[in-house]
């Protein structure tokens, strides 16, 4: 699968996959136009509830306004200065974008397959085996092939990986 990037170097600034910019970009859109105007509401009734001072509710309000305020500078930042990878079907190698089929060939899950995709630090969510580059298992498999088995120290110990499909 390779990689092609718009006009700056890769190094020069994050990279989005497409997919990746859309979820975010979609998460900016609801802060901005759902969660931000509920938070003001629920200020605006905290208020005229009485006291302040001594308000959880307002406090609590405050302190999501100023995380839902941090959010929305964060993303903002980020898909103004990211990238937008463009992938393609024509390696076998693995890079960020590519969707990596492994066999786990050591250990307690010996035979087990998984799949990853590898997306920057941005977009990881292991749970929806989105992993990092920059993560233990990520970092071990960008620049290897099909084929190749690859060791890999997981907080349980060492485990070897072979890699089965790159696309």
């Amino acid at each position: 699968m390779a990689v092609n990037h718009d006009s700056q170097a890769a190094s020069d600034r994050p990279l989005l996959t497409a997919e990746g910019r859309a979820r975010l970009e979609a998460e900016l859109k609801e802060l901005v136009e759902v969660q931000r105007p509920m938070i003001a509401d629920d200020i605006h009734e905290a208020k005229e509830a009485g006291d302040i001072s001594e308000s959880s509710a307002y406090e609590h309000a405050k302190n999501e306004q100023a995380r839902i305020e941090g959010r929305i500078r964060e993303l903002t930042q980020l898909l103004n200065s990211a990238g937008t990878l463009e992938l393609t079907t024509d390696s076998d190698v693995v890079r960020i974008g590519s969707t990596v089929e492994i066999r786990i060939t050591t250990g307690a899950n010996a035979g087990k397959e998984r799949t990853f995709t590898i997306v920057s630090t941005h977009e990881a969510d292991p749970r929806a085996n989105y992993i990092s580059n920059e993560s233990p298992v990520g970092s071990k498999l960008i620049g290897q092939k099909k084929g190749v088995r690859v060791k890999i120290s997981t907080p349980n110990g060492e485990v070897t990986y072979q890699i089965l499909k790159v696309r």
